[in-house]
């Protein structure tokens, strides 16, 4: 283009336009491609994930790293333990391990975003906690998490989870799906311990009030001792006992309840594997129906009222059009259906999800089975004996309430069979403790 030159100009606009089209279409066939890959289960990144290694230089098939992947175990194992990413981190560092990006600089001479050499061997919280949730450690791809705005704006947004493409079984795993479910569960559910307590809450995120349903807190100060630490229902501690009641209980008769039990179980579905799994199927399979039961009915009612405010929101439309409603009755009248249809909007799939998930499940006794073969003797409590075994724990209040030894009842709900029996039952086992009565006589009576 010549700018002295006025007829050189004349056909710029088109010459850009089709420049432009050039480069719109490229971007299209470029995201196609990638999205074929992504589904195909190829890694789209150069960079291995910490723990793994290139199986050769040009390939994009991933193995796990002799020198890393025990590390990030470590950092499963922690994690279901009942240690945060903060607190992983902590010893990591004290440790002196490496931190990804310079292991990484270290062993290919490549030099990573946020590559700090002054610091080699400090992990941070968020490096952990991005571990913790990533699925290639049980080896699946999990693709196309970020998208550019266009071909023209290059700033990466994060994709919605629906949008993103999730290939399972691509790769060798470094953890089992096990401890994977565990990780996600003490994360779900953990909270911070006080400053002046580093041990975390042995039963963080297990135990329920039977009443309300809410959460248990642990409370325990510096001035207790430790067998004075106890467990409080927090809507009472909330709001008072005009919500809920205290339904206290120690945390040392809380340990030895849930001990005493779990040895139990666990012994009798390793001497009577054949009795054990024909109970708890005959009792789930009961269970479950009258769940799925009682879950369709409480769909049912709500997308009836859905319908009904759907029809209600139609005829006051026409009422305001002929004149019987006013303007401002409409709007107030309005603003409260549009809100009970938008509650009950995003009520219906949650509800929907819940009845297929219940539909699709069952007790997995050899799971169970599998699990208690492992563990013949069980000498003490452990984070991460409780959530491969326990699933939630339900404190009762006492028959009278604000008693110190009045009968408690207390329910465990066990992972892949749900609960045993009733576990625990009115009594007197010793103060502040109740008997239980699922042991292997008391079962074998019942299956007889």
């Amino acid at each position: 283009m010549d700018s002295l030159v006025e007829s050189s100009n004349d056909f710029n606009p088109i010459r850009n336009w089709a420049n432009e089209l050039h480069a719109k279409d490229t971007s299209k066939k470029v995201r196609a491609i990638k999205k074929m890959q992504a589904e195909r289960g190829e890694r789209l990144g150069g960079k291995p994930p910490y723990g793994y290694k290139k199986k050769d230089r040009d390939s994009k098939e991933i193995i796990p790293d002799e020198e890393t992947a025990p590390i990030v175990r470590r950092i499963f194992d922690l994690c279901a333990a009942g240690r945060g990413p903060n607190q992983i981190a902590r010893i990591l560092t004290r440790e002196q391990v490496l931190n990804p990006t310079n292991q990484y600089y270290q062993a290919t001479g490549t030099a990573c975003t946020n590559l700090d050499t002054t610091r080699p061997y400090t992990w941070s919280g968020k490096t952990v906690a991005n571990i913790l949730e990533n699925k290639v450690y049980i080896g699946h791809t999990l693709n196309m998490k970020k998208t550019t705005l266009s071909y023209k704006n290059k700033k990466q947004i994060q994709k919605p989870e629906s949008e993103q493409i999730l290939v399972e079984n691509t790769h060798e795993p470094l953890i089992s799906m096990e401890v994977w479910e565990i990780v996600q569960d003490v994360r779900e559910h953990k909270r911070r311990p006080p400053k002046h307590m580093e041990d975390p809450n042995l039963f963080s995120g297990l135990v329920y009030c039977a009443d309300c349903g809410k959460y248990m807190v642990l409370c325990r100060t510096e001035k207790m001792r430790e067998d004075q630490y106890y467990f409080r229902c927090s809507t009472y501690g909330k709001r008072g006992k005009t919500a809920c009641s205290p339904h206290q209980i120690r945390e040392a008769d809380l340990k030895a309840i849930v001990l005493d039990d779990l040895r139990r179980v666990t012994h009798f579905a390793r001497m009577k594997e054949w009795q054990f799994a024909q109970y708890i199927n005959q009792k789930n399979t009961a269970e479950l129906r009258r769940e799925i039961n009682r879950l369709q009915k409480e769909l049912d009612s709500i997308r009836r009222r859905y319908d009904e405010l759907c029809a209600l929101f139609k005829r006051l439309y026409e009422d305001n059009v002929l004149g019987r409603v006013s303007d401002e009755q409409f709007r107030m009248l309005s603003a409260d259906y549009n809100a009970e249809q938008k509650n009950l909007s995003a009520t219906i799939p949650a509800k929907e999800e819940q009845l297929e998930k219940l539909k699709a499940s069952a007790a997995n006794v050899d799971a169970f089975i599998e699990k208690a073969k492992r563990y013949t003797t069980i000498d003490e409590l452990t984070p991460e004996l409780l959530r491969l075994f326990i699933q939630r724990i339900e404190v009762g209040e006492r028959s009278q309430k604000y008693s110190r030894s009045a009968g408690q009842s207390i329910r465990i709900v066990y992972r892949d069979i749900g609960r045993v029996d009733s576990p625990m039952q009115e009594g007197e086992h010793a103060p502040h403790i109740t008997k239980q009565i699922t042991d292997i006589e008391e079962i074998k009576r019942l299956l007889a």
